[in-house]
This record gives structure tokens, C-alpha cells and sequence, in this order.
């Protein structure tokens, strides 16, 4: 993998790396160079900074948006697709997204109901806080502002994109959005695995595909058997299998805080959530959504009862005695 400033070069595909992992900084971007001009998986956040991300990475590469006729989406979220009102303005390239993601590709306001932005403002609504809470005026004031898109082509679950001189399988990876796909290229052992595995897992919220869908969708990249793995946010995971087993065990052990916390009594939904994040910023997004598709998860395996109030264990197993 050799590297060219913000640009690396990744068994013959072009990733445009962003500075961080961090929300809000833009996902990587990939760019396949063909004869026609050139591809893009991805194409970063809309404001300035995202502008910036695109504009410079391309230059780098001796690039200009007029060139670009293809951009596969892996999914329809502000830091992926945001940028589409740069690139609108320059091109109108045939844009590729699964079949579950094209009408919020169109129309973002339907976010609303993917983020699951209603569930939280109903366990908030008790609080009197965050009623007037406004998705995308929070995307902008952190500058990865939403846009939609237009020439829109649906992708379904074993789809091959062929793309310059590389042939990607669809796989339909959800939990953090009902239509994230991730990528396989067989030939060349490359997985681009999009948000699912990166530094720290991606959020996940019921409408998204939850915890189950994300856990399922982790199974799925790791069926592939690739021998590197291209990550959204973070550098290149060279061994895909510890890298997904890492996501996979980081899921799980924000389940055991909730059971250790259950095994203490009933608790109410607000008492979990200052349990699984104790930086109170996190509690209204993406915290209930996470939190929701844990109980969810728990629910549906028998461990755990809700009532109208309350969340409790099923079975509560006696803690080990220390004497």
C-alpha cells in the first residue's frame, strides 16, 4: 500500500483518506480511473470541509469533477453523500444505491425515520428536551450538511458493479442504515466494509437494522474471507477477520453492561442509557436508538421483560460467591 499524501493506493484502488475517523470528518473516498474518466465509491460530506476533502484529494490525483460518471453510494448519509451538491454543480453522474436507501437519497427528510429521531423525542418528551430537535440544522452546525441526489439506480443484495478494471459484489450489510451495502472485490481480496468495521463500531438504531442486523452483517463480511479491509473512517484493516472480531466483541460488551446493570434490579430506559453512556451528550442521538435495539436484541432471546415502566432479567443468576 503506498502512500501519497492523503491518497493511498490499495491493491490498485485509489482511497482519498480522511484526516480522522471522527464524526463530523468525511468517510474515504475511493476513486477507480477508467477511460472514460473516472468512478467514486462514496464522495464525502456536503459544507466547506467536505468540499475541501474531495476537491484537494482529486487534485492530488490530476482529477476534475467534469470527469466523474459513476458514484456508487454505501448508503445515504451526510459524511457519504453529502457532497453530491458539489458535485451536481460540476457533473450529473449515474448514481448507484441499494434499493432500501434511493427514496431518502431523494428525499432526506425521511432520515428522520431511519435515525429513528421520533423514538428519541418520545423518551425525551417526559424531559421537555429536545422536542424541537432538527436532524439536518445538527448536520450543518457540525458542517457535514445532507444533500439529495438525483439520477438515482437501485443495487440490490448480489449486484456486481463493474468499475474501471474491478468487479465489486453487492452485499447488503445493515445496522447502521436500512440500505448499507458493503463491497467485495474476489479477485483482489478487497473488502470495502464501509461503516460496519472501522476504529469503533458504527452507531444503530431499530429503523437502521438494529444490533441483530449489524451483528448479522458483521457474519456476512466475515464470510468473505478478504485479505484487506477498507474501513469508512481509519486506516486500512489488514486482517479483516480480527478487525470484524473486534467490532463484533465491542457490540457485545455494551450488552453485558446492560445485564450487569439489570442484574441490580429493574431499571427504566432513562437509568439504562446513563448506564451504556455516561457522557450525557450521547443519550439523545445517537444513545436511544442504540439502547432500543440492545432491548430489542434481549427481548426477542427470552432476557429480558419489559413493562410499562420497568426493564428487568428474566432470570437472574446468583453472582458467584467470595468466600
Amino acid at each position: 500500500m503506498a502512500d501519497g499524501g492523503n491518497c493511498l493506493d490499495v491493491r490498485g484502488l485509489t482511497v482519498i483518506s480522511a484526516g480522522s475517523h471522527l464524526w463530523p470528518n468525511p468517510s474515504n473516498l475511493c476513486v477507480i480511473k477508467d477511460d472514460k474518466g473516472f468512478s467514486m465509491i462514496d464522495v464525502g460530506c456536503g459544507g466547506p470541509a467536505g468540499y475541501d476533502h474531495l476537491h484537494a484529494g482529486l487534485t492530488r490525483l490530476g482529477l476534475a469533477l467534469d470527469d466523474l460518471h459513476t458514484v456508487v453510494l454505501s448508503h445515504a448519509h451526510p459524511d457519504h453523500m453529502g457532497a453530491m451538491k458539489y458535485v451536481l454543480e460540476a457533473v450529473h453522474p449515474k448514481v448507484f444505491i441499494h434499493s432500501h436507501d434511493v427514496e431518502a437519497a431523494l428525499d432526506i427528510s425521511l432520515l428522520h425515520e431511519s435515525f429513528d429521531i421520533p423514538l428519541a423525542k418520545e423518551k425525551f418528551a417526559p424531559l421537555g428536551t429536545f422536542q424541537d430537535f432538527d436532524l439536518f440544522e445538527f448536520f450543518d452546525v457540525f458542517g457535514c450538511s445532507m444533500n439529495p441526489t438525483e439520477n438515482v439506480e437501485a443495487v440490490n443484495e448480489g449486484d456486481i458493479l463493474r468499475l474501471g478494471d474491478f468487479e465489486f459484489e453487492v452485499l447488503l450489510t445493515p445496522g447502521h442504515a436500512p440500505g448499507h451495502i458493503s463491497l467485495f472485490e474476489r479477485r483482489i481480496g478487497v473488502l470495502l466494509a464501509n461503516d460496519l468495521v472501522g476504529v469503533s463500531p458504527a452507531w444503530y438504531t431499530p429503523n437502521s437494522g438494529g444490533l441483530r442486523g449489524y451483528l448479522a452483517s458483521l457474519d456476512t463480511l466475515e464470510s468473505k474471507k478478504a485479505s484487506v479491509l477498507i474501513p469508512s473512517h481509519g486506516p486500512v484493516v489488514k486482517n479483516p477477520e480480527a478487525g470484524i472480531g473486534r467490532m463484533r466483541e465491542k457490540l457485545l460488551k455494551r450488552e453485558a453492561i446492560l445485564c450487569e446493570a439489570l442484574r441490580a434490579g429493574p431499571q427504566t430506559f432513562m437509568e439504562l442509557l446513563s448506564a451504556l453512556f455516561r457522557d450525557a451528550g450521547l443519550h439523545f442521538f445517537p444513545g436511544c436508538g442504540i439502547l432500543e435495539s440492545h432491548l430489542i436484541k434481549l427481548a426477542k432471546e427470552g432476557k429480558i421483560q419489559r413493562g410499562e415502566d420497568l426493564i428487568s432479567l428474566t432470570h437472574v443468576s446468583p453472582k458467584a460467591s467470595t468466600a
